[in-house]
Parts: structure tokens; C-alpha cells; sequence
């Protein structure tokens, strides 16, 4: 191949075709997600990836206050499988001890309590409610107004970022039903300029 070159540019344009593509691996992207949301609090400390033997994952988050772990361990999804690979997730309390779920006593109400207590340190949350429609108690977690974004190879963004609304990101690593009770993910009403 002849490539005349005459400025940055040029080079740039002639390397171009021979750049090798590379996706980010789905395991990378689901810490990521859990990263940007779960993970912007100031009580929640989370590990690297490690990969397990037989290529499995672990993501351990590290949690302030008992409650609050207990809190995570019941709303987060124990484990993924994004693609063909499974990732665990594991709440720890700050001083190593395992976290475990709420199992008992799991009404709309405590499900929307148990969300207060996980995120009222969260940079993202809003508050939790209640909503009954058509004789069905839903729970509502609400998240601030915003968009996750962290570069992720995604070729369908020119930057390759990944970019998602706030409140579908945390729906993404979050039970969506718990004990019988769907869980509706929101946004906060975005302020109107005046």
C-alpha cells in the first residue's frame, strides 16, 4: 500500500483501516453499572472484578452500617448473566462480615423503607413510595433526573460510551419484584426553565 503522508492528519486517515476493534466484555460493563449507581455513595466501597475459577465473576461491594448492607444484599441482584458469563454480586459490611437479604416481612411498604435505607447516602436517589393501581401495591424508587455514561467500546454511540437514564441503570442491577411486589424504576421530574 502507498500512502503518500503530509501532515497528522494523514497518518491518522492511513492507520485507520488497520485499528483493531475490541468490545468491552459484558462482565466489565455490568461493574460499570454498578459502579456508577450503586457505588455513588460515600458509604459503599466496591472491590475490582475478580474472575472465578471456571470464568465466573465476583463483584463485592463493601457497605457502611449493617442495616444498610442488609439493605443492598435484599434489592441488589444476587448475580447476572450478561452474554455467557455469570457475575455474583456480595454485600460485605465494612468490617468484612457477609451481608445477607431480608427474607421475612417483605411487605410494599418494608421494600420501600429497605430503599431508603440502602440509598439515602446515594448521590442519585430521591426517595422511595408506594402506589396502589387497580387493587396492586407497587413500590417506586426514585432517582434523580441524569444519564450514566462511561466509555465502553459501544459502537452505537459515536464515543463509544455507554449512556442510559439513571433510573434504568439502577433497574438493570436491581431486583425488579421482590416477594410478590413489582418495582417500578422513575426519574424525578426534570425542572421546567423559566
Amino acid at each position: 500500500m502507498n500512502v503518500k503522508i503530509r501532515g497528522k492528519s494523514s497518518i491518522v486517515a492511513a492507520l485507520r483501516p488497520f485499528t483493531r476493534i475490541g468490545l468491552t466484555p459484558p462482565e466489565t460493563t455490568y461493574f460499570n453499572e454498578i459502579q456508577s449507581t450503586v457505588g455513588n455513595d460515600p458509604r459503599v466501597r466496591i472491590d475490582p472484578l475478580v474472575q472465578l475459577p471456571g470464568g465466573n465473576y465476583l463483584i463485592t461491594l463493601h457497605v457502611q452500617g449493617i442495616s444498610k448492607a442488609r439493605a443492598l444484599a435484599t434489592l441488589l441482584l444476587p448475580s447476572a448473566t450478561p452474554g455467557a458469563v455469570r457475575i455474583f454480586v456480595r454485600v460485605k459490611t465494612s468490617t468484612g462480615r457477609r451481608a445477607m437479604p431480608i427474607t421475612t416481612g417483605l411487605t410494599p411498604k418494608r421494600i420501600a423503607a429497605l430503599y431508603r435505607s440502602a440509598f439515602r447516602t446515594n448521590r442519585l436517589f430521591a426517595f422511595a413510595a408506594t402506589r396502589q393501581i387497580f387493587a396492586l401495591t407497587y413500590v417506586y424508587p426514585v432517582f434523580k433526573v441524569g444519564v450514566i455514561q462511561f466509555p465502553n467500546d459501544d459502537l452505537s454511540d459515536y464515543y463509544g460510551n455507554y449512556n442510559n437514564v439513571t433510573a434504568f441503570v439502577f433497574q438493570d442491577v436491581l431486583r425488579k419484584q421482590i416477594n410478590g411486589t413489582t418495582i417500578q424504576f422513575s426519574s424525578t421530574l426534570k425542572k421546567a426553565r423559566t
